[in-house]
């Protein structure tokens, strides 16, 4: 009888430890939503020291790390992610995305096909892709995943201006103008769609005075 007691113990503790836990999680993302990474990432932190082994938690570690930019501390997390658990697409897409930002677009590439497996239609995750595989492995390809990834949130930013900043070095001027348009009619102070809007006119301009 006293053992069954005790595992009873053990079973409602640890019902309890998860309810907490999932109430926690809860609130980290609640807080990301808001943009308030800084305590979603405190939140998160808190659940790893009560449960190392929550892989959700740690996700939502790398998560805010990256919106943070704290790619260096972003990857150990993602890196120990995958240690535990290979299937974590928020993982994959993170270590996708920090190897982008340094131009490693080979290294990046595998990683984020891994992501777009694991969490197909993903318009950050296709965003990404797109650009490594345009960079790497197929221009066509490439713009042809941007398109899906801007039909499926058609007033991103990101998206309109990686899209736009392919096209143009593929001189297709009209599309890529369009598009840079678009972003500033979203936000007329985005300083890359001024930059690259400019240099679109500007190079369309040069290949029609010299043909």
């Amino acid at each position: 009888m006293r053992n069954n007691n005790l595992q009873n113990r053990k079973v409602e503790n640890k019902k309890k430890l998860s309810s907490l836990i999932a109430n926690k999680l809860e609130k980290s993302e609640h807080a990301k939503v808001l943009g308030n990474h800084e305590k979603a990432l405190r939140i998160a932190r808190s659940i790893l020291m009560q449960d190392p082994s929550c892989i959700e938690a740690a996700e939502e570690v790398v998560d805010n790390l990256l919106s943070l930019q704290d790619f260096v501390e972003a990857e150990k997390v993602a890196n120990f992610v995958l240690s535990q658990h290979e299937k974590s697409y928020i993982a994959n897409y993170a270590l996708g995305f920090i190897y982008l930002t340094d131009s490693l677009n080979d290294l990046a590439l595998g990683y984020l096909q891994i992501a777009n497996e694991l969490s197909p239609n993903n318009p950050e995750i296709l965003r990404c892709l797109g650009w490594a595989t345009f960079h790497t492995k197929s221009k066509l390809k490439g713009l042809v995943t941007l398109e899906r990834a801007l039909n499926l949130r058609s007033d991103d930013p990101l998206i309109l201006c990686d899209l736009g900043v392919c096209l143009l070095q593929e001189q297709i001027f009209d599309k890529a103008i369009n598009l840079f348009e678009q972003v500033l009619e979203i936000d007329s102070t985005n300083e890359r769609a001024q930059d690259c809007l400019q240099a679109a006119i500007s190079l369309e301009k040069k290949l029609l005075n010299n043909s």
